[in-house]
């Protein structure tokens, strides 16, 4: 194996990632730019995975309409975000890996016209039914061409995310954009090792930073545009709670009060319930993301 972003083999080993795919796999960190990878799942454990058995939970009425809420409120955050670096309107936006559509709904909504690909079917019949948006299940094999594609927490679910990433670049249009938005590794450092592993334990074959996924995305001849951390806007130093709210968990009685400030504030203004800054100032905090953006 080589690292995915500098290709170095100079990589260690820091535990096993159990019970999210049908066998347990080895977590590394390469040694060069610090970027985190599993051993490469088979594509019959992908597929299994994404296909059959991820967002099952959609099912779930109570849980559909909690996620949602949170979901809203994300995607309201990523399209403000977007639209101060791009105008949007009357621009062909795609979004890989759309789930079911909402974030597509809203850039719809603001005169963009939408386009999408989503692996799971379930999914892809939601995004018709719920926001009359067609997707398609299979990028790989499209000739289309966009100004703007939106990869949100998708690229680290890849294998060879820069052939990924590559095949992206060719369905964009001259001058066209790219947002790509990820989870923010925490490095040994900056956290507990149970926390580290609790974070790594997911459906990610590979886990950025903001240094590696700047680094991965101008391998590609991309310009970044912008850069920014985005996460919750709770306490910084709240790590639990920031835990409880992405892994969707109940909270202690300590932070009962705090979550349900936030749940309210997510239910009667989802535009206030993420925020965006520059630097984190050495500080990692679960549920932190990176957004960028950039331009072929």
């Amino acid at each position: 194996m080589i690292c995915e972003v500098c290709k170095s083999s100079n990589y260690t080993e820091i535990g096993i990632i159990k019970n999210i795919w049908q066998n347990d796999k080895k977590v590394y960190q390469c040694n060069d730019c610090l970027l985190y990878f599993i051993e490469l799942p088979s594509d019959e454990e992908i597929y299994f995975l994404y296909k059959n058995e991820y967002h099952n939970n959609i099912k779930n009425k109570i849980f559909e309409a909690a996620k949602s809420k949170m979901r809203y409120a994300r995607s309201i955050s990523q399209f403000s975000f977007i639209k101060k670096y791009i105008d949007c309107r009357n621009k062909k936006v795609c979004e890989i890996g759309a789930f079911d559509g909402l974030l597509l709904s809203i850039f719809k909504k603001n005169g963009s016209d939408v386009y999408g690909y989503e692996l799971n079917d379930n999914a892809r019949y939601y995004a018709k039914k719920k926001y009359d948006i067609n997707l398609e299940s299979n990028f790989l094999e499209s000739d289309n061409k966009y100004d703007i594609i939106i990869l949100s927490h998708v690229i680290e679910h890849f294998k060879e995310a820069s052939k990924i990433l590559y095949k992206i670049k060719d369905m964009l249009k001259c001058g066209g954009h790219l947002y790509i938005e990820v989870p923010n590794s925490p490095m040994a450092n900056q956290c507990s090792y149970e926390m580290l592993m609790r974070y790594l334990s997911t459906e990610h074959i590979i886990n950025f930073n903001k240094d590696n996924l700047i680094k991965f995305i101008k391998k590609s001849d991309f310009d970044i545009i912008e850069c920014n951390y985005s996460n919750y806007k709770v306490s910084v130093n709240n790590e639990k709670l920031r835990a409880n709210i992405l892994e969707g968990s109940f909270p202690n009685i300590n932070n009962f009060f705090s979550f349900s400030l936030f749940a309210l504030k997510t239910f009667t203004f989802p535009s206030l319930s993420f925020t965006d800054y520059k630097n984190n100032n050495d500080i990692w905090s679960y549920g932190e993301n990176i957004r960028v953006i950039s331009k072929i």
